[in-house]
């Protein structure tokens, strides 16, 4: 039977970045799209809200883009919150370490890597053998040196070892890099990963600048999508579990949810995080098709939201900056009298109370910034993601699902899932484009 494209329809089960984006691209394809998320909120971990105790808006995490996020851009401009960035003209960082010494590290507007490598000497927080042994890392990614299935056997500490990266370039240099893109340590980041982004981010051109929202979260990824899906006539349900996936040779044929809805549609996407994956279905048909996925660790990042007593605008006038030699790893200013402190990789720090950890966040930025001794903390919000991203260490590369899978009209989009990618914004939406360049591959086959 001949499908008219109109009649194409897909639903797509959960509603954070991944899951929105689907349905977007979708909707964007005159797809019939039905997206089902189980909480009663869209955005996922990507989201902000109004918070009675800081009293104002705040994001749950902050987060930076980079220029290299081709697909996120993409969906952006589809939903119409594209404008809502600034981008950075060169890549610059602000950095100051634990006994109050500030760092600049800015590339100047050269082709790559000449931009990284000019960047690199005048950055004076490194030693001159530092960065020889830096850029000897950079060419040896750049060249090919080291086999590809040689970095899929390793984790990023043992490539240090190999290229001589030492102590001082790793904590003034690779450590704050990576703890904020990948969400692990060096010795938890698997070096294929780290090898993926090294080129997307530096050597491919205008990849290293970075990108800052002008909007809170919900804002720029959540609302506009929401408008979009709304006006192609999506149907957005929320505060809804997919109680049961029912398939046959293959096939998915239906859904229902949990108010005993059931959902027909030509293809089905699980957006869900990788920990949720296996309650969408029965357990002998999870553990025959997606058991390797239970090898995935969980890794947390903590957010903490300070409000000070007065404007800090004398002592600190950038929108963000790096903290080096401490737990804290950025320090963004949100208004005038309002910051947020990240702690990625937070293990360790999120199993302290939440009155702990502000006053260990306070330690730390009074040791980097002693002027704000002089400063009283009227309000904090304490936001734990305990499950933030997975550990991209080198046993995570086999962990990872493929986005088309043994049943022919379903497939998995996530940061999770094989994107070559950490799990960042970007990785979650290029999955979801994944899915839909296969669908779209497929349902042009419906109409032939």
């Amino acid at each position: 039977m001949t499908r008219a494209n109109h009649e194409k329809s897909v639903t797509v089960i959960g509603g954070g970045v991944s899951g929105l984006s689907a349905a977007v691209f979708f909707a964007k394809e005159n797809f019939k799209v039905t997206l089902v998320e189980a909480s009663p909120k869209l955005g996922g971990r990507t989201y902000s809200f109004f918070d009675n105790i800081i009293g104002a808006e705040i994001d749950n995490g902050q987060h930076i883009l980079a220029s290299w996020y081709h697909n996120t851009f993409e969906f952006l401009k589809i939903i119409g919150s594209y404008d809502k960035l600034t981008f950075q003209k060169q890549l610059e960082v602000k950095f100051i370490d634990d006994s109050a010494k500030e760092y600049l590290f800015k590339c100047p507007k050269l082709p790559p890597p000449f931009h990284l490598l000019s960047g690199i000497m005048r950055y004076k927080a490194l030693r001159f053998k530092d960065k020889k042994a830096l850029v000897k890392l950079i060419n040896t990614i750049n060249r090919g040196r080291i086999s590809e299935d040689k970095l899929r056997a390793i984790n990023t500490n043992e490539l240090f070892k190999i290229t001589g990266q030492s102590e001082r370039l790793s904590n003034y240099f690779w450590k704050p890099f990576i703890i904020a893109v990948f969400n692990a340590k060096p010795e938890n980041t698997s070096a294929y990963l780290f090898s993926q982004i090294i080129k997307a981010g530096f050597l491919e051109k205008n990849g290293s600048k970075l990108v800052l929202p002008n909007e809170f979260l919900s804002k720029l990824f959540v609302d506009p999508a929401f408008v979009y899906l709304k006006n192609k006539n999506s149907n957005v349900i929320t505060n809804n579990r997919v109680a049961k996936i029912n398939f046959e040779d293959r096939i998915v044929n239906s859904l229902i949810i949990e108010d005993n809805t059931k959902i027909r549609s030509d293809f089905y996407i699980s957006a869900v995080p990788f920990f949720e994956l296996k309650n969408l279905f029965e357990k002998d048909a999870y553990d025959s098709n997606f058991k390797q996925v239970e090898g995935l660790k969980s890794s947390p990042i903590v957010n903490i939201h300070l409000k000070f007593d007065k404007s800090i605008d004398n002592i600190f006038n950038k929108r963000f900056a790096g903290l080096l030699n401490t737990q804290v790893q950025w320090i963004f200013k949100v208004k005038s009298d309002q910051m947020c402190l990240v702690i990625s990789a937070a293990k360790e720090v999120s199993e302290l109370d939440k009155n702990e950890i502000v006053k260990f966040a306070q330690n730390e930025l009074e040791m980097c910034i002693p002027e704000f001794k002089n400063f009283k903390i009227i309000a904090s919000r304490v936001i734990k993601e305990m499950r933030a991203t997975f550990v991209p260490d080198k046993n995570s590369l086999s962990c990872r699902p493929k986005n088309a899978t043994k049943f022919k009209n379903f497939f998995i989009a996530g940061d999770w899932t094989n994107t070559g990618l950490p799990a960042t914004i970007e990785g979650a939406v290029k999955s979801s484009k994944q899915c839909v360049n296969y669908i779209l591959s497929a349902a042009k086959n419906l109409t032939e």
